[in-house]
């Protein structure tokens, strides 16, 4: 797939799951396509440092990533998040406080990424009202599962949270590694074939 069409399929998905969360004008679409940029990136890559300021925000058209979040048990960190693609990337405190990142973020595989600035995202912001209940939206969504993500570590046994999050992201087992999904799930990495 050439360049430019990539660029127009990724900008279509990327409408479509901005839609999801809250309407928004033609001119906003208009607006913000120029501001946009295709970026394709190798597994490994960390987007944001812990102690950065995430000058970046993603939307993940193909490929996952994870968060690494610190751990006294294991020196690179534990992985505490995944994203999946149609999801928006950012870290905690975020992108959208411009506060120096508690976490890592990093791709799990190679991956196509659209990508704006915190300034054309500023620039957004003050000329278009849609912006603000559209940045809320998304962020309580991100909120809501990590809670219900807490919820599950507290009420479902270790076999419920591992069916339930294979059930749900299958594909996610293909591409990371059993350890980092063993840890988010809070049960053991020495095999998940006892769950199935």
């Amino acid at each position: 797939m050439g360049g430019t069409l990539l660029l127009e399929t990724a900008f279509t998905k990327l409408c479509g799951r901005l839609s999801d969360f809250h309407p928004f004008s033609l001119l906003f679409r208009a607006e913000l396509k120029p501001m946009l940029r295709l970026r394709k990136l190798k597994k490994g890559t960390v987007l944001v440092h812990r102690g950065e300021r995430q000058a970046m925000v993603w939307f993940l058209f193909r490929g996952h990533a994870k968060e690494v979040s610190p751990s006294a048990q294991e020196m690179k960190g534990r992985a505490s998040w995944f994203w999946y693609p149609g999801d928006f990337l950012f870290a905690y405190p975020g992108f959208f406080a411009q506060e120096p990142s508690l976490t890592n973020i990093q791709l799990i595989q190679d991956s196509l990424l659209l990508e704006i600035s915190y300034v054309d995202f500023l620039d957004l912001k003050e000329s278009f009202a849609e912006v603000t209940p559209l940045v809320e939206k998304i962020r309580g969504y991100y909120e809501r599962l990590r809670v219900e993500h807490a919820d599950d570590m507290l009420n479902l046994s270790a076999r419920e949270r591992y069916l339930k999050f294979f059930s749900a992201h299958r594909e996610l087992f293909n591409v990371a590694k059993q350890k980092d999904i063993a840890a988010f799930l809070g049960i053991k990495d020495d095999g998940f074939h006892r769950y199935q």
